[in-house]
Protein backbone atom coordinates (compact mmCIF):
# COMPACT_ATOMS: atom_id res chain seq x y z
CA UNK A 1 0.00 0.00 0.00
CA UNK A 2 1.81 3.25 -1.23
CA UNK A 3 2.54 6.31 1.52
CA UNK A 4 -0.30 9.25 0.86
CA UNK A 5 1.85 12.24 1.00
CA UNK A 6 0.29 15.30 2.04
CA UNK A 7 1.22 18.10 0.16
CA UNK A 8 2.37 21.37 1.26
CA UNK A 9 0.98 24.16 -0.18
CA UNK A 10 3.00 27.23 0.10
CA UNK A 11 1.62 30.19 -0.68
CA UNK A 12 2.17 33.97 -1.02
CA UNK A 13 0.32 36.98 0.93
CA UNK A 14 -1.75 36.98 -1.99
CA UNK A 15 -2.59 33.45 -2.32
CA UNK A 16 0.19 32.55 -4.97
CA UNK A 17 1.65 29.03 -4.64
CA UNK A 18 5.17 29.26 -5.21
CA UNK A 19 7.90 26.49 -5.75
CA UNK A 20 9.92 25.30 -3.27
CA UNK A 21 13.55 24.82 -5.15
CA UNK A 22 13.13 28.19 -6.78
CA UNK A 23 13.28 29.91 -3.42
CA UNK A 24 16.26 28.54 -2.74
CA UNK A 25 17.76 30.06 -5.79
CA UNK A 26 20.03 32.89 -4.75
CA UNK A 27 19.08 36.50 -5.91
CA UNK A 28 20.92 37.90 -8.65
CA UNK A 29 19.53 41.39 -9.41
CA UNK A 30 20.19 42.26 -12.85
CA UNK A 31 19.07 45.62 -14.21
CA UNK A 32 15.67 44.44 -15.62
CA UNK A 33 14.79 43.09 -12.39
CA UNK A 34 15.57 46.60 -10.74
CA UNK A 35 13.50 47.57 -13.69
CA UNK A 36 10.84 45.64 -13.09
CA UNK A 37 10.38 46.59 -9.53
CA UNK A 38 10.95 50.45 -10.12
CA UNK A 39 8.29 49.79 -13.06
CA UNK A 40 5.40 47.99 -10.90
CA UNK A 41 5.99 50.60 -7.97
CA UNK A 42 4.83 53.42 -10.32
CA UNK A 43 2.33 51.03 -11.73
CA UNK A 44 0.79 50.23 -8.64
CA UNK A 45 0.39 54.12 -7.66
CA UNK A 46 -1.56 54.95 -11.09
CA UNK A 47 -3.91 51.95 -10.37
CA UNK A 48 -4.81 51.79 -6.90
CA UNK A 49 -6.99 55.62 -7.06
CA UNK A 50 -8.37 54.38 -10.46
CA UNK A 51 -9.36 51.06 -9.72
CA UNK A 52 -11.26 51.20 -6.06
CA UNK A 53 -12.81 47.62 -6.43
CA UNK A 54 -8.98 45.95 -7.11
CA UNK A 55 -7.42 47.19 -3.86
CA UNK A 56 -7.78 44.59 -2.24
CA UNK A 57 -5.55 42.47 -5.20
CA UNK A 58 -3.38 45.45 -5.60
CA UNK A 59 -2.13 46.02 -1.46
CA UNK A 60 -1.15 42.44 -1.92
CA UNK A 61 1.16 42.95 -4.75
CA UNK A 62 2.51 46.07 -3.17
CA UNK A 63 3.57 43.48 0.02
CA UNK A 64 4.88 40.98 -2.15
CA UNK A 65 6.83 44.09 -4.06
CA UNK A 66 7.85 45.23 -0.46
CA UNK A 67 8.85 41.15 0.45
CA UNK A 68 10.99 41.29 -2.78
CA UNK A 69 12.62 44.33 -1.96
CA UNK A 70 13.32 43.41 1.68
CA UNK A 71 14.92 40.39 0.45
CA UNK A 72 17.34 42.07 -2.19
CA UNK A 73 17.87 44.75 0.69
CA UNK A 74 19.01 41.64 3.23
CA UNK A 75 21.21 39.87 0.37
CA UNK A 76 22.75 43.51 -0.65
CA UNK A 77 23.46 44.02 2.91
CA UNK A 78 25.27 40.24 3.23
CA UNK A 79 27.05 40.96 0.22
CA UNK A 80 28.61 44.42 1.74
CA UNK A 81 29.52 42.61 4.89
CA UNK A 82 31.44 39.97 2.95
CA UNK A 83 33.00 42.34 1.04
CA UNK A 84 34.06 44.88 3.75
CA UNK A 85 35.81 41.58 5.63
CA UNK A 86 37.35 40.52 2.34
CA UNK A 87 38.64 43.76 2.64
CA UNK A 88 39.82 43.92 5.85
CA UNK A 89 41.82 40.21 5.50
CA UNK A 90 43.13 41.71 2.37
CA UNK A 91 44.77 44.51 4.46
CA UNK A 92 46.23 42.53 7.35
CA UNK A 93 47.66 40.01 4.57
CA UNK A 94 49.68 43.23 2.97
CA UNK A 95 50.79 44.54 6.43
CA UNK A 96 51.75 41.11 7.47
CA UNK A 97 53.62 41.20 4.74
CA UNK A 98 55.11 44.11 4.83
CA UNK A 99 55.99 43.48 8.34
CA UNK A 100 58.26 40.39 7.19
CA UNK A 101 59.86 42.72 4.70
CA UNK A 102 60.99 44.77 7.08
CA UNK A 103 61.90 42.66 9.33
CA UNK A 104 63.81 40.48 6.81
CA UNK A 105 65.69 43.50 5.73
CA UNK A 106 66.41 44.33 9.20
CA UNK A 107 67.89 41.20 9.70
CA UNK A 108 70.23 41.50 6.58
CA UNK A 109 70.95 45.27 7.36
CA UNK A 110 73.58 44.24 9.40
CA UNK A 111 75.47 42.18 6.76
CA UNK A 112 75.27 44.43 4.27
CA UNK A 113 77.34 47.39 3.12
CA UNK A 114 75.48 50.73 2.61
CA UNK A 115 76.27 50.62 -1.16
CA UNK A 116 73.92 47.24 -1.22
CA UNK A 117 71.43 48.57 0.70
CA UNK A 118 70.86 51.35 -1.91
CA UNK A 119 71.41 49.33 -5.14
CA UNK A 120 68.44 46.59 -3.17
CA UNK A 121 66.18 49.77 -2.71
CA UNK A 122 66.77 51.38 -6.28
CA UNK A 123 65.51 48.19 -7.60
CA UNK A 124 62.67 47.96 -6.11
CA UNK A 125 61.62 51.66 -6.51
CA UNK A 126 62.83 50.77 -10.04
CA UNK A 127 63.55 47.26 -11.19
CA UNK A 128 65.50 48.34 -14.36
CA UNK A 129 67.58 50.81 -16.34
CA UNK A 130 66.15 51.63 -19.41
CA UNK A 131 68.03 50.26 -22.59
CA UNK A 132 70.97 52.15 -24.24
CA UNK A 133 68.91 53.31 -27.33
CA UNK A 134 66.88 55.95 -24.70
CA UNK A 135 70.20 56.80 -22.67
CA UNK A 136 71.07 58.58 -26.03
CA UNK A 137 70.04 61.62 -27.44
CA UNK A 138 68.67 60.63 -31.37
CA UNK A 139 69.58 64.12 -33.05
CA UNK A 140 68.48 64.66 -36.69
CA UNK A 141 71.93 65.06 -39.08
CA UNK A 142 72.97 69.22 -39.40
CA UNK A 143 73.80 70.50 -42.42
CA UNK A 144 77.50 70.03 -42.26
CA UNK A 145 77.53 66.20 -41.53
CA UNK A 146 78.02 64.33 -44.82
CA UNK A 147 75.60 61.28 -44.57
CA UNK A 148 77.03 58.26 -45.81
CA UNK A 149 74.25 56.64 -47.86
CA UNK A 150 75.96 54.09 -49.17
CA UNK A 151 76.74 52.26 -45.92
CA UNK A 152 73.06 53.57 -45.34
CA UNK A 153 71.45 51.69 -48.03
CA UNK A 154 73.82 48.44 -47.43
CA UNK A 155 73.05 48.58 -43.36
CA UNK A 156 69.30 48.69 -44.46
CA UNK A 157 69.55 45.64 -47.44
CA UNK A 158 71.77 43.35 -44.98
CA UNK A 159 69.33 43.84 -42.47
CA UNK A 160 66.28 43.59 -44.30
CA UNK A 161 67.56 40.36 -45.93
CA UNK A 162 68.31 39.21 -42.59
CA UNK A 163 65.06 39.06 -41.84
CA UNK A 164 63.07 37.53 -44.55
CA UNK A 165 65.93 34.73 -44.67
CA UNK A 166 66.11 34.62 -40.30
CA UNK A 167 69.40 33.62 -41.29
CA UNK A 168 72.49 35.29 -40.80
CA UNK A 169 73.98 36.17 -44.36
CA UNK A 170 77.39 35.07 -46.15
CA UNK A 171 80.05 37.03 -47.04
CA UNK A 172 79.69 36.62 -50.79
CA UNK A 173 75.80 37.29 -50.34
CA UNK A 174 76.87 40.22 -48.56
CA UNK A 175 79.47 41.78 -51.58
CA UNK A 176 76.64 41.01 -53.97
CA UNK A 177 74.17 43.64 -51.61
CA UNK A 178 76.96 46.18 -52.02
CA UNK A 179 77.68 45.43 -55.68
CA UNK A 180 73.60 45.77 -56.13
CA UNK A 181 73.62 48.85 -54.40
CA UNK A 182 76.49 50.65 -55.96
CA UNK A 183 74.90 50.20 -58.87
CA UNK A 184 71.68 51.71 -57.73
CA UNK A 185 73.51 55.01 -56.89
Amino acid sequence: MPRKVKKDYVLTTSGYEYDKELARVSIKVVPALQALINNQHDLLKVLLPNFPEMKIFLKNHLAELSVVEETIASAHAKYNLKKEEAKILRRKRESENANQDTASLEDDEHIKDDGQLLDEQARKISPGLPSARFDTVMRNPTKNEILDVRRIAIGASIKALTNVLSRELTDDEILAIEKQVDSYL
